[in-house]
């Protein structure tokens, strides 16, 4: 009955999505707009991730003593070099762990 469901579910979700994905490709969309979207996936990530750089738990704006900001730093200076995502986070997350050391 688990399994039945789980299917059942996955079909359902797929149907939908796959729905509005269908739609969308065999309709024209104005030059504007597409200029428009370009910038969502970019401004999503942002949204998602400069909070948890940038607040703390308290989710007041914490810049000094803030080991996360020289992290995020080290792992934008990697990107532009490398342009590797798996480089990336490591060194990200090395530069982290290491100043968070006590």
């Amino acid at each position: 009955m688990m399994w039945a469901t789980i299917i059942i579910s996955g079909i359902i979700t797929f149907t939908i999505r796959f729905s509005a994905i269908y739609k969308v490709t065999n309709s024209t969309t104005p030059e504007w707009l597409e200029n428009i979207l370009k910038y969502v996936p970019t401004s999503v990530l942002a949204v998602l991730i400069f909070p948890e750089i940038f607040l703390n738990e308290s989710n007041t704006l914490e810049i000094l003593n803030n080991p996360k900001i020289l992290s995020a730093a080290a792992a934008l200076l990697v990107t532009i070099l490398t342009k590797s995502i798996i480089i990336t986070i490591i060194t990200g997350m090395s530069v982290l762990w290491a100043l968070t050391l006590n």
